[in-house]
């Protein structure tokens, strides 16, 4: 079961990635998307969507470092963490704010 695990988190936060590489080089989401899959966004401006990638790029990075720390030494592990933190922390943060630009009034 844990290397199930370890396998699909490789490839969410792979995905998380990508796509927040994608919205930060294209600044828009893509026009497939429904709406429900953006609620918390009032007004996606180009700022928001590139702010929105960041984070999701921020929140992948945390988890490929988490999941990088079951075959890396206890020193590095230790690294990845931290470093896994500091990147979901950032990603929420880039989140929340980017969140609140799309609906602060004009």
């Amino acid at each position: 079961m844990g290397y199930v695990a370890e396998g699909f988190a490789y490839v969410f936060g792979t995905v998380l990635i990508g796509a927040g590489l994608y919205l930060v080089m294209r600044g828009t989401f893509p026009a497939w998307w429904r709406r429900r899959l953006m609620w918390p966004l009032v007004r996606v401006t180009p700022t928001v969507s590139h702010l929105q990638g960041w984070a999701a790029i921020g929140l992948g990075v945390s988890v490929l470092a988490i999941v990088f720390t079951t075959v890396a030494p206890e020193v590095v592990a230790g690294l990845l963490v931290v470093l896994a933190l500091a990147a979901y922390v950032v990603g929420l943060a880039l989140f929340v704010f980017s969140t609140w630009l799309s609906r602060r009034p004009a």
